[in-house]
């Protein structure tokens, strides 16, 4: 009795001590582990799971290297964005661009919207998570209380059994031991289903963890797309400012070009123009140059034309002697009439052809005087030139005048021989009146002298009438004469006149001459300098255009450098939207890992309601069983009764000695001992048959353990099994008082027959 009382205070100091430890496990999140049972898995805390995790929870978690994979530390996107790539791919152009980043920014907006709904999903996941752990708890509590419920139960039918016997006590300490090793079973498979239980929600954990970094690298990715849109941007407004400085000063310059080429022109309008004065200038001094030639030309043709007076004048001169020879040789012939008047009319004939010559000679002379006024009036023009023909005129009216004074003295001559040409008539007229006595005898001579008279009378009356005609025309000639004095007057002053204006316009001239050459010389200078200029303007102005020509190279490669960034961060869009795609792959492996963890904790759920269901058939089962052994103890009052009953008539109706007195004791004892041993029969079948179904149990349970390792590894699910075997274990104390009853209806049957 002391040993079965040992041994039931240490079974309830273990079943004691187990709800204080599960309590403890269940507030303090690691699973207890009884003594005698070794521990097969160890419990790990949550700290630890959602911190490092083990390796258990990194081989069943089929997400984690996936996201480890995935989700890159900021670190390395920022390297890999930072080593832009070497080849980028072909320019596209602004509009293109702009399309480009609004969709990214949609696909951003969308992310990012994605990402709260992940982390709403992920809170109520959580949520659920907790209600799920909180009725874990509370279906952990609920098992605590039927065990408690279960222990009180069987320690109040030790209490009531052990007036019973000690062979009672020993099969009753041994369906304690069974029932403590099937508690024991229990309690390992509950810690089991918990450690399971604890490893899903470190999956969980990891999962969850796991979430949070891709969502953290999705957050970091999207904060470095939208520093990368800005840095695009940036560098948009960078290169476009460029851009425009660049057209700006190319424009500026173009202009300045412009300017300069045009102040140049003007410049060389202006050389031009200089150059054509200096042209001009020079044909005038070429003019001028023959001008003076030709004005030189024409005083060697005066000096010719006086030269040719001067022989004319000495001419006349000869003339005028050989016309006064005459004149002595007529004076010495009027010795005779006939050779006079022959020499007479020769004369006369001379001088017709004289007067006729001095005609012709004044005419020419007038002809002359008109062509000297026209070459005065052109030589008025030259100035060297008018002087010599000024000195060559004077000159040749002083010739003139000696001319006119001849012709004068000749005239008088001529009147002086008229006048003895009268006289000489006269005197022959007496000399033929005189012979006119001696020449009637010769009438025929007289007749042909009369003729001869008469024709020299008519010879004398027409050389009166043309002398008469020639003093009239001398008259005119002298008044003519006088006129070209007054003219040649007249052109002297002019002449004076036109000799000052030249000498003035000589000086103007080489002024003006001496002007051109200075200004000739300043022009071929200022002409030197400025074709100096030009030609420095033109190196300039090349050295511009080099200079120009070598900016709008370097601005090109400034813009093939612009254009290579475009396509780098054109290549970088294209990774950020790779990484897109990438953070778009592990937001849909989230949202299934999301999907999965609420099939999840929709299984737990499922799982604790079977439990709950299953704790309430539990409660039924034992209800059932507490009114079984009720019943069966009423029953077996009533055989008691029965038999106490059957004992007294059989002691009634026994009319046997003392050996029937000792077989009826026997009699009367042995129903009590039949009982008994039925009792015990049934208590080692029952123990037995439980044995059994423990082991059973056991080995279901441990299938159902696999299969819940098994289930675990493919979906996390375990509960249900866990408490498949929990019923299982529960089972033989359902089905424990079904052989003992059918033992003893077999022993009533018998007792019958007997």
């Amino acid at each position: 009795m002391q040993g079965s009382k040992t041994k039931s205070s240490s079974a309830e100091a273990k079943s004691n001590s187990k709800p204080d430890k599960e309590k403890k496990g269940g507030g303090g999140g690691t699973p207890p582990t009884p003594k005698d049972s070794k521990p097969r898995k160890p419990a790990v805390p949550k700290a630890s799971a959602a911190g490092h995790g083990t390796p258990r929870a990194a081989d069943k978690s089929p997400g984690s290297g996936s996201a480890d994979r995935k989700a890159p530390t900021p670190k390395a996107t920022a390297s890999r964005l930072a080593t832009p790539p070497e080849k980028g791919k072909p320019t596209k152009r602004p509009q293109e661009q702009q399309a480009q980043l609004a969709e990214i920014r949609e696909e951003l907006v969308k992310a990012k919207e994605q990402l709260l709904e992940n982390e709403k999903e992920k809170c109520r996941v959580l949520a659920e998570l907790e209600r799920a752990k909180k009725v874990s708890d509370e279906a952990n509590a609920k098992l605590q209380d039927a065990l408690d419920v279960q222990r009180r139960a069987i320690e109040a039918q030790e209490a009531d059994k052990l007036p019973a016997g000690e062979s009672e006590q020993a099969s009753i300490h041994d369906q304690q031991e069974a029932d403590d090793a099937v508690l024991r079973s229990t309690v390992e498979h509950l810690e089991k289903a918990r450690y399971e239980l604890a490893n899903a929600i470190d999956a969980k954990n990891e999962a969850l963890s796991q979430v949070d970094d891709a969502v953290r690298a999705s957050q970091a990715k999207a904060q470095e797309v939208e520093h990368l849109i800005a840095e695009v941007t940036r560098l948009k407004g960078l290169v476009d400012s460029k851009v425009d400085d660049n057209r700006k000063k190319t424009a500026e310059r173009i202009q300045n070009l412009e300017e300069q080429n045009f102040a140049l022109k003007l410049e060389l309008q202006k050389k031009k123009a200089a150059e054509e004065k200096a042209v001009r200038l020079e044909r005038m001094i070429d003019e001028l140059e023959s001008d003076v030639d030709d004005a030189r030309n024409f005083g060697s043709k005066s000096k010719q034309l006086a030269d040719e007076w001067q022989k004319k004048a000495q001419l006349l001169e000869v003339r005028l002697e050989e016309a006064d020879q005459s004149n002595i040789l007529k004076g010495e012939s009027l010795n005779s009439a006939m050779e006079e008047l022959d020499s007479t009319s020769s004369l006369l004939r001379d001088r017709e052809s004289e007067v006729a010559a001095l005609r012709d000679k004044v005419r020419f002379s007038e002809d002359e005087l008109t062509k000297l006024k026209n070459d005065i009036g052109v030589s008025g023009q030259r100035a060297d030139a008018a002087e010599k023909e000024a000195a060559d005129l004077w000159t040749e009216v002083e010739g003139l005048r000696l001319k006119l004074h001849t012709v004068e003295e000749e005239k008088m001559e001529a009147l002086n021989s008229d006048k003895s040409t009268s006289l000489e008539i006269e005197t022959l007229n007496e000399q033929k009146n005189q012979l006119a006595d001696k020449l009637e005898a010769n009438k025929d001579e007289l007749e042909k002298t009369k003729k001869a008279m008469e024709g020299l009378a008519s010879a004398l009356q027409e050389m009166s009438a043309e002398s008469r005609e020639a003093q009239e025309k001398y008259l005119l000639k002298q008044d003519e004469i006088e006129r070209a004095q007054a003219q040649v007057e007249e052109l002297s002053l002019s002449l004076k006149n036109t000799k000052e204006n030249y000498e003035l316009l000589l000086d103007e001239a080489n002024y003006e001459n001496v002007c051109l050459t200075k200004t000739v010389e300043r022009l071929k200078a200022e002409a030197k300098s400025a074709h100096d200029e030009w030609h420095s303007k033109e190196l300039s102005f090349v050295n511009s255009i080099k200079n120009s020509e070598e900016e709008i190279v370097a601005i090109r490669v400034q813009m093939d450098r612009t254009l290579e960034v475009v396509k780098e961060k054109e290549n970088e869009n294209t990774e950020l939207q790779e990484k897109l795609q990438q953070l778009e792959s592990q937001l849909i492996e989230a949202n299934r890992i999301r999907k999965e963890a609420s099939a999840e904790t929709i299984r737990w759920k499922e799982n604790i309601l079977d439990q709950e269901n299953e704790l309430q058939n539990i409660k039924q089962e034992n209800d059932d069983l507490q009114a079984k052994e009720l019943a069966a103890s009423e029953k077996v009052k009533e055989l008691s009764l029965q038999l106490a009953n059957v004992k007294d008539s059989m002691i009634n109706g026994n009319t046997k000695e003392g050996d029937n007195e000792k077989e009826g004791t026997e009699g009367d004892d042995e129903p009590v001992v039949v009982v008994a041993k039925m009792w015990e029969n049934g208590k080692f079948a029952d123990y037995d048959s439980s044995k059994e179904k423990g082991n059973d149990g056991d080995s279901q349970v441990d299938l159902e353990s696999n299969k819940g390792d098994a289930g675990l590894d493919s979906n996390g699910l375990h509960s249900t099994k866990e408490s498949r075997g929990m019923a299982s274990t529960k089972q033989p104390q359902h089905h424990k008082k079904k052989p003992l009853l059918k033992r003893f209806g077999g022993l009533l049957k018998k007792k019958s027959e007997n």
